[in-house]
């Protein structure tokens, strides 16, 4: 009997509030797909019987469960590697200079890989010009799931052959029995990974240097684009850093930017005294 499209809409609206993403009548196979998992995982029979819970009250464990399932997890090391190379080459010795302390963060970090290549990058900074750097790496995402995976910092073959140069695989990471490979404690001590969701927390860290949110505005609608954007910019130190993905960009959602072009790739520089659009 094919399910109530009611109860994926209550689903869809639900995901669309919590998160901003969107799922269109096209794509509610998929939604369903996903609820389905969310059934056997919880010990339910159907998602019926998984929609009657929620609507009675959203447990925790259920709400937290919609949020993994609902997040783009796709990710690797050095993914984009244009946009590494122009913040090594270019943005950490604007950055760093002088000995000054940066303050990045790593929005949407997912399993990790994002975090954990920035910290590679500092770390060869360092040895580059024969210093210690002061930098700190706050690694964010709305997944509990995805984020237990990036703390235990512990990444499969397939998953280590995407994208890591085999040198720093080598002096970076341990393998184990199991065929595993765990980061070097070197490349997490920069590191503070936290749960946040983009749309409704508060940021308690003070100003940043850089930001990194690659490919999640592609899935918001322009109003909580603006929000996201807005939430960058209260956080971002003036001359402060924000890198989106290949496919983004700010145009018609914040003039608080200057576009900078850095080795074939736009980065985004605040500017003094930024306005904000109204969301």
């Amino acid at each position: 009997m094919p399910l109530n499209p009611s109860i994926l809409t209550f689903f869809a609206k639900y995901i669309e509030k919590e998160l901003g993403i969107v799922y269109s009548e096209f794509n509610h196979y998929q939604l369903e797909n996903r609820l389905d998992e969310i059934v056997r995982i919880v010990g339910l029979n159907s998602v019926e019987e998984l929609h009657a819970k929620a609507t009675a009250g959203m447990t925790s464990d259920i709400k937290q469960l919609l949020l993994d399932m609902a997040t783009n997890n796709e990710t690797s090391f050095f993914r984009d590697p244009k946009i590494f190379r122009a913040i090594q080459s270019s943005v950490f010795p604007t950055i760093l200079k002088d000995g000054r302390k940066a303050r990045i963060w790593s929005a949407a970090c997912s399993f990790g890989q994002e975090p954990y290549t920035l910290s590679m990058l500092l770390q060869q900074y360092s040895e580059q010009v024969k210093a210690p750097v002061n930098a700190e790496i706050v690694a964010t995402d709305i997944s509990s799931k995805a984020l237990e995976r990036a703390r235990s910092g512990r990444y499969s073959q397939l998953e280590v052959q995407r994208g890591l140069p085999a040198a720093s695989l080598i002096k970076f990471f341990k393998k184990d029995d199991d065929n595993y490979w765990t980061v070097d404690p070197v490349l997490r001590a920069p590191i503070r990974f936290e749960t946040l969701n983009l749309l409704s927390s508060f940021l308690t860290w003070g100003k940043l240097t850089m930001i990194l949110c690659r490919n999640v505005l592609i899935y918001q609608s322009v109003e909580n684009k603006i929000k996201i954007i807005n939430k960058f910019t209260e956080s971002l130190n003036s001359g402060g850093f924000l890198i989106l993905g290949a496919g983004e960009s700010l145009i018609g959602l914040s003039d608080a930017f200057e576009s900078v072009k850095v080795d074939e790739t736009l980065f985004y520089v605040l500017k003094a005294n930024p306005l904000t659009l109204a969301a």
